[in-house]
């Protein structure tokens, strides 16, 4: 509806007299907003980039390390749109309300992320919260997150994944990695060679300093888009 009336405005407002125009104009722009998902806005970015610069409507994208399917999530809006994705993590009741409310256009995978194959498992680090955002699989940062926050985490294990197995299946729109800490160890360990989603989504502890992770994806023709709270934004060049 609220296209509509701006699409009518826009063919009759030469007609219209100056103080009327900017009447209008006035609470239309008083009224503008756009709703983010995202922690930091990071969905409205990537929107824009798709739809503006890339020229995509409906595509697919990763979601590695996936928190929520609505709330703080940067593919959400995505979803919205018609995308279709395939998300992993290491907790059946994420990858449950996943399939729940996204239906038929999401594929859940439940297994750790590797930098390469392996049929062992490997041990996770649950932190006793729901929906917790700090269970990793780093015994390191484990204890300094219990440290910090003062609660206690249990060890499990799950099967591996290795991230070049994934991207092996198709080409991805886009990647959204957040897996609490081992974020640029899977960016680095992508064979660019074979695989090149047009953007990649990261975290860093410290996103504005110089990395291996952003020399390894300038050197692969990637380009820096954003940097949003801990969230690094790269896209490929075309």
């Amino acid at each position: 509806m609220k296209q509509l009336l701006l699409y009518i405005y826009r063919n009759i407002k030469k007609f219209l007299p100056r103080k009327l125009n900017t009447f209008i104009w006035d609470i239309y722009l008083s009224l503008l907003k756009k709703q983010s998902y995202s922690q930091y806005g990071e969905d409205l970015i990537i929107n824009n980039f798709f739809e503006t610069y890339n020229g995509l409507e409906n595509g697919n994208y990763l979601d590695i390390g996936c928190y929520h399917p609505v709330g703080i999530s940067n593919t959400y809006l995505l979803h919205k749109k018609g995308w279709e994705g395939v998300v992993v993590d290491i907790d059946d009741y994420k990858l449950k309300l996943f399939k729940k409310r996204r239906g038929k256009s999401v594929e859940v995978v439940k297994g750790a992320i590797s930098s390469q194959n392996s049929k062992s498992k490997v041990a996770i680090y649950k932190f006793n919260q729901p929906f917790s955002p700090y269970d990793t699989l780093s015994e390191e940062i484990a204890k300094m997150r219990s440290k910090e926050i003062n609660v206690d985490y249990k060890v499990e294990e799950v099967n591996q994944i290795s991230i070049n197995s994934l991207l092996s299946k198709k080409h991805y729109d886009l990647i959204n990695i957040d897996i609490e800490g081992l974020d640029e160890l899977i960016v680095n360990s992508i064979d660019f060679t074979k695989y090149q989603p047009t953007m990649i989504i990261y975290e860093s502890f410290d996103p504005f300093s110089n990395s291996k992770t952003k020399d390894l994806l300038y050197q692969n023709n990637y380009t820096l888009l954003f940097i949003s709270g801990g969230s690094i934004g790269f896209v490929k060049k075309n």
